[in-house]
């Protein structure tokens, strides 16, 4: 697992999940498309910081098969393994 720091051009965004340098940029785009509050802010990519994590912090990654979290102006989103959401934007 990976933790990234994103400036998207409008904003910045956290993301937690199992990519490399190599995949970031596909991974937040796949999942910022999902999120309402992102999926129309993005105007840009640009990777700020990109290190291993142990974990999701919590409380999220307490949530039953949290894989991956993404967060950004005060909005969390949480998928299982599947690509399901377990938490959405609107919870």
């Amino acid at each position: 697992m990976r933790y990234a720091r994103i400036n998207f051009g409008c904003g910045v965004a956290e993301l937690w999940g199992d990519f490399d340098v190599a995949s970031v940029e596909e991974f937040f785009e796949r999942h910022a498309s999902q999120c309402f509050g992102i999926r129309k802010s993005i105007t840009d990519f640009r990777l700020e910081h990109i290190e291993l994590a142990d974990h999701i912090p919590p409380p999220w990654g307490r949530l039953p098969g949290a894989v991956t979290m993404l967060s950004h102006s005060g909005d969390t989103i949480v998928w299982d393994a599947e690509g399901e959401k377990i938490k959405s934007e609107w919870d």
